[in-house]
């Protein structure tokens, strides 16, 4: 834990709150609920519509199953709210992993509109990812799984009720705002299709104990 602060306006918001706690779903899943989203949102949420629009601008028609609009780049932003997400997912990982470094290999933002989803995939290079809720469904979505961040793995014992390494089902993490849903990068996730009118916005890490050779372009996905 740490008892660090960062300056966001006039509001010196805490890295880590008190009475935030880490909380398992499954021995390989985890999540935590931060009560300052709304100001971070404020913030963060305004700047990541900026970065949707050039991102849907360059990249034309998008394929549905792509995972919305990507905002790259937003771990050099001089934004203090995305600072203090960083600082926060960094520090998730070295609670869980008991590490005492933590380095952050890619990190970006997904803007979903109506329709948008991705599939079931993983993540290389690196052992943790993280995914938190800025601006999540509404609760009527939420509670029919659209737009849901959704884990299917064998290797995730939930996913296997009735078989160990049989996946028969699937689980849910919360997604109500200010959630930060952290799993192994191994272990397979998706979104299912996001069936609002307005937008939903996720911010991910993908992070290491040290900081690793190359970049994560040099690896791909198949």
């Amino acid at each position: 834990m740490t008892d660090e602060h960062i300056q966001i306006g006039p509001i010196s918001v805490p890295i880590w709150p008190k009475g935030v706690r880490i909380q398992n779903m499954d021995p390989m899943v985890y999540f935590a609920v931060f009560p300052d989203n709304d100001l971070i949102r404020s913030v963060a949420g305004p700047k990541l519509l900026a970065g949707e629009e050039a991102f849907r601008k360059a990249e034309g028609d998008r394929w549905v199953g792509a995972g919305g609009a990507k905002v790259r780049d937003i771990g050099s932003w001089p934004c203090p709210a995305m600072r203090l997400l960083h600082e926060r997912a960094k520090l998730a990982f070295k609670m869980i992993t008991q590490a005492k470094t933590a380095e952050i290999d890619d990190c970006w933002a997904s803007v979903y509109r109506k329709g948008e989803f991705i599939g079931p995939h993983a993540h290389r290079r690196t052992e943790m990812s993280l995914v938190y809720h800025l601006e999540p469904p509404d609760p009527k979505d939420r509670a029919e799984f659209n737009g849901a961040l959704g884990i299917t793995d064998p290797r995730v014992a939930k996913c296997c009720p009735t078989s160990p390494g049989c996946v028969t089902s699937q689980i849910y993490p919360p997604l109500d705002p200010g959630t930060l849903v952290m799993f192994p990068s191994f272990v397979v996730h998706y979104v299912t299709p996001y069936l609002g009118d307005g937008h939903r916005i996720s911010i991910a890490w993908n992070i290491a104990r040290e900081k690793l050779a190359g970049k994560v372009a040099d690896q791909p996905l198949l």
